[in-house]
């Protein structure tokens, strides 16, 4: 059985918060340049899903 101490504190000191809220900043910086690489690419596939839909529309109507 376990039993706690009266002199141990029981949360997460403060270097414990700051290494894993410096680990979640680490991770999110390199995740954000792959999730805007992702957006652009999907901009430029409705761009050209657009161009194509008018190209299809106008040798249509000719």
């Amino acid at each position: 059985m376990f039993i706690c101490k009266a002199n141990h504190p029981r949360g997460f000191t403060l270097i414990e918060l700051l290494v894993v809220i410096a680990i979640i900043a680490l991770l999110a910086a390199i995740l954000f340049p792959a999730f805007s690489s992702a957006r652009d690419k999907a901009r430029q596939n409705t761009c050209i899903n657009n161009i194509r839909q008018v190209a299809m529309g106008v040798s249509m109507y000719a």
